[in-house]
């Protein structure tokens, strides 16, 4: 039996990614895998990893915010944290470590490296975090969604093998997942994503749209009584809080409006759905923007920072486009060369090669 820990979470940028790989991991190896999870406490850990039951164990590290105080939490916390992790690590026995991200990951990481268990690091963003930056000195491979992370890491460990999305996102028929929504097939469909927190300058977008268009917005759980009030009475408008399984929503869209989260794009790259990122400001090092910049780069998402953005002009921006199917085609077979291949399977070989097995 093999057995595999898989740290990472805090967002749903770092737990899709370790899910996929474990799918991966049990595609490759099927019965003679385990994978546990490391998580955080925080609500979405325990929503996205509620289907692996006792696999998923709920550590509670600092983490550094806030300046001096955050760095004075952080080291007041870390001791304990380490134990944890120590104690998690030991307990489990896995023959190879990968962190997604999080503070779960870097206590992990350090936990692996001390007892002589290989670590492998995946960063999906264009610009590492705080905690995959840390994690990389116990790792002795570190994977890459975007080369532009290069840089940040030290030089002859990388290997780019793009974002892993689950196995289980799986793209539909058009018309059946129109139909399934309550909409009309022979019209376009705009796909706004607010992610599972919401983002209510996306929200707030669309409900500007100008009657007539049809809209699938995702919203996030804690605006949907907001958004659902707004919009009530409007048709050809369908809300959705969140869903683990977007595929629907994705198989349904002509156009997409996201944020720039790194596991938002490599969805959006499996679909093959052209999009318009309005990248969220404020994040650490900007790396919406970096990711952003990368999907528009090879022409596969039209980028408007917010503090451009405006209902008016966005709009005459998306009619024009709509009305241009060539170039929708063109951008639809531009993102979906953001992350070729198979980046699951990729991560999940050079993990079993890690562990000393044949799958890389």
């Amino acid at each position: 039996m093999s057995v595999f820990l898989i740290a990472g979470g805090g967002t749903g940028g770092h737990i899709s990614p370790a899910i996929a790989v474990a799918e991966a991991l049990g595609s490759k190896l099927g019965d003679s895998v385990t994978v546990h999870f490391a998580a955080t406490q925080r609500p979405v850990d325990r929503r996205m990893y509620a289907r692996f039951g006792e696999m998923v164990h709920f550590l509670d590290p600092p983490r550094i915010d806030g300046g001096v105080r955050g760095i004075v939490r952080f080291a007041l916390g870390a001791p304990r944290a380490w134990r944890a992790a120590r104690a998690l690590v030991s307990g489990v026995g896995p023959e190879a470590i990968l962190c997604t991200g999080g503070y779960s990951s870097v206590f992990c990481a350090a936990a692996g490296r001390s007892l002589g268990i290989p670590v492998l690091l995946h960063e999906s963003n264009a610009i590492p975090g705080r905690a995959n930056r840390f994690s990389a000195r116990f790792a002795s491979r570190i994977l890459l969604g975007f080369p532009q992370a290069a840089g940040f890491f030290p030089a002859g460990r990388t290997l780019v093998t793009g974002n892993p999305v689950r196995a289980g996102l799986t793209r539909m028929l058009r018309s059946e997942a129109v139909t399934e929504m309550g909409l009309d097939p022979a019209r376009p469909v705009l796909l706004f994503l607010g992610g599972s927190q919401g983002a209510r300058t996306v929200n707030d977008l669309a409900a500007t749209a100008p009657e007539g268009v049809q809209i699938v917005l995702q919203c996030g759980e804690r605006d949907m009584e907001r958004v659902s009030g707004e919009l009530a009475g409007r048709r050809g408008i369908v809300v959705k809080p969140f869903v683990d399984d977007p595929s629907v929503l994705y198989s349904c869209a002509t156009l997409a409006v996201a944020r720039a989260g790194a596991m938002t794009l490599a969805e959006l790259s499996r679909f093959e759905l052209p999009v318009v990122l309005i990248p969220l400001p404020f994040v650490s090092r900007d790396h919406q923007t970096a990711n952003a910049r990368a999907a528009e780069a090879i022409g596969g998402a039209i980028v408007i920072p917010q503090s451009e953005l405006d209902a008016g002009g966005f709009w005459r921006r998306i009619e024009a486009l709509l009305a241009d199917p060539e170039a929708i085609g063109r951008m639809s077979s531009a993102i979906g060369g953001l992350f070729p291949g198979d980046p699951a399977g990729v991560v999940a070989d050079l993990l079993i090669g890690a562990a000393g097995g044949s799958g890389a």
